[in-house]
């Protein structure tokens, strides 16, 4: 009985640390929106079905940098190069090893000595009151997860803002591969009929709330493609619902962030029921797109027309976006 009570506070942490993620799946799965469709569970890389065998072996030394980085500190991973290089260099590589640590230790000092007065300031009515959607929606602006999805020259733009010039962490933004870890969307260049059920399958396996950036005139009409292709897609529109669209051949980063900035304050100021009703109503589509009928300007066959009502999101083949005419010989749709 003795052992049992000295394990008390291990038996405590123990069971606490295995309730927590317990309740806290069950309470997510009755309070967190779920977006259920024949395609959430569904095992694809890049939204494409897999070829191959993907397991590959890595050797240990692969991952020998991120490990020390974790287990210690930042300032140890330059001691392996330090120690590589000891033997050529000899006492000058020790010195600049200890001019380093003398920076960091320098740095340190000056940042415990900068008094901070705003921590301890008190003010009065400095209660702040708020409704529990406007709490979630700044979660959720404040936290937005791009997949990294570029189809054409508008996502060199969108990987600029990666970088340390205009640094879009600031936002919150943290760049994704897995839709399973994402909720925005850029669709960053043209979009062709077999790369469509592509993204209408990424966009299943987001999780919601999500949200979908139409970037560059390409994603939004097709572009210079619009007249003369008979695989772009008219619109990404067509294909998922789209909450900001971004025009430009290609945008600047400027722009990306200020199309960012807006689809912020959309956000701030939504409902999310209401949000949920309008993306159920308007499955696939945002926009009513009138073709008209137009002289074409180039020799060939490129008679083509949208279809308004495919059958599903889920599963659409690239035969039920467009269909030819062969009736038509000398016009072409056009936007």
């Amino acid at each position: 009985m003795f052992l049992l009570y000295e394990y008390d506070i291990f038996w405590a942490f123990l069971i606490i640390s295995s309730l927590i993620p317990i309740l806290v799946f069950f309470i997510s799965g009755f309070l967190a929106p779920s977006s259920k469709g024949p395609e959430k569970l569904s095992s694809y890389e890049s939204g494409i079905e897999p070829i191959g065998d993907a397991w590959l072996q890595f050797r240990i030394r692969y991952y020998m940098f991120a490990l020390v980085f974790v287990v210690f500190d930042v300032e140890t991973v330059f001691l392996y190069p330090w120690a590589m290089s000891f033997d050529v260099l000899g006492v000058s590589v020790f010195v600049e090893a200890l001019i380093f640590v003398l920076i960091l230790i320098v740095g340190l000092i000056v940042m415990n000595s900068i008094e901070f007065p705003l921590f301890h300031r008190t003010t009065q009515n400095s209660v702040i009151s708020t409704t529990l959607n406007d709490l979630s929606n700044w979660s959720r602006l404040s936290s937005l997860w791009p997949l990294l999805y570029g189809t054409s020259c508008c996502f060199i733009e969108f990987a600029s803002l990666i970088g340390s010039r205009f640094d879009f962490d600031r936002y919150g933004l943290v760049p994704r591969s897995s839709p399973r870890q994402a909720d925005l969307i850029l669709t960053a260049g043209t979009v062709t009929m077999k790369m469509a059920p592509s993204l209408v399958r990424l966009y299943e396996q987001m999780p919601e709330p999500k949200y979908v950036i139409a970037m560059g005139a390409c994603t939004i009409t097709g572009g210079m493609f619009s007249t003369d292709s008979y695989s772009t897609v008219r619109g990404v529109d067509k294909l998922i619902p789209v909450d900001v669209y971004l025009p430009g051949c290609p945008p600047k980063p400027e722009a990306i962030i200020d199309a960012i900035t807006k689809l912020r304050k959309k956000i701030s100021r939504e409902i999310y029921p209401d949000r949920i009703m309008s993306q159920r109503e308007n499955r696939c589509f945002t926009t009513n797109h009138k073709f008209q009928v137009g002289h074409s300007i180039h020799t060939g066959n490129y008679d083509q027309g949208f279809l308004y009502q495919p059958p599903s999101t889920s599963e659409i083949p690239p035969e039920t976006f467009f269909k030819y005419k062969s009736s038509v010989s000398s016009h072409e749709l056009v936007n």
